[in-house]
């Protein structure tokens, strides 16, 4: 069984395929968690009647908005029934094979955490383009570069254990760090398997209010001094810089 993750927010416009995406798998034993963050749109109507049609699918709405993806990730993994946990955004899809291709090449590597490669969609610009992730991640490399898209991701739900998404800005780097510093390896599926999309205002599009988001996650959850983790953060900037720059060339 697979435990499919899905926060949702106002995503009227984009729900439909990102279910639609999970109905079509080729892999059929799974279970999808749709955690509404109390949107003001017709988000919930729509996935009312989804969990109505599909028994496994099923609805949480919280409360109020919670302003980030972490406490409605964080409802779901409490309630998740699998042996693996996927993630996947309102905003983003899955190809058709993408469960039964990353399952059997964790069952094949005895992988605990993989990832896959991704088709990323930019809202604002025509082209997409393609991240392949490394085809083995470990902490010492997650330091550098995010190379997770967290709609790729896939968690053997045993080395979860009682582990939950930090309430900080970007809340799934925070928690792959903490894996692996635990030592967990991350897979890498080089089959672009899933189709992630950037939008305009969203916080992966705006690279300067992400900064003291990593800031933090260097200092304050793993521990570096202030001006160690400042110098990682600028690695971190320019690296992500040069990657979008050679798919801006590309």
């Amino acid at each position: 069984m697979v435990s499919i993750v899905m926060p949702v927010f106002n995503a009227q416009e984009t729900i439909a395929r990102a279910i639609a995406s999970v109905q079509a798998q080729s892999y059929p034993h799974w279970e999808l968690w749709l955690v509404d963050d109390a949107s003001t749109d017709a988000t919930v109507a729509q996935a009312t009647s989804y969990a109505g049609q599909d028994a496994r699918i099923n609805l949480i709405q919280l409360p109020s908005n919670s302003g980030s993806p972490a406490a409605p990730r964080n409802a779901a993994l409490a309630r998740a029934r699998g042996d693996f946990i996927a993630f996947l955004d309102a905003d983003d899809a899955w190809e058709a094979n993408k469960l039964e291709l990353q399952l059997a090449a964790m069952q094949h590597s005895q992988a605990a955490i993989s990832c896959t490669g991704t088709k990323v969609v930019c809202a604002t610009q025509s082209k997409a383009y393609v991240r392949t992730p490394p085809l083995q991640a470990s902490y010492k490399s997650l330091l550098k570069q995010n190379t997770l898209v967290c709609s790729s991701v896939m968690i053997d739900t045993a080395v979860l254990e009682e582990r939950l998404f930090p309430l900080v800005g970007h809340e799934d780097y925070a928690l792959w760090l903490e894996l692996t510093r635990a030592g967990c390896s991350v897979l890498g599926v080089p089959d672009s398997l899933t189709i992630y999309t950037v939008s305009a205002n969203s916080v992966s599009a705006n690279k300067l209010k992400v900064l003291p988001y990593f800031w933090k996650i260097y200092h304050q959850r793993e521990g570096f001094s202030p001006i160690k983790a400042l110098l990682l953060t600028l690695r971190y900037a320019w690296l992500a810089r040069k990657r979008a720059f050679n798919h801006i060339r590309a």
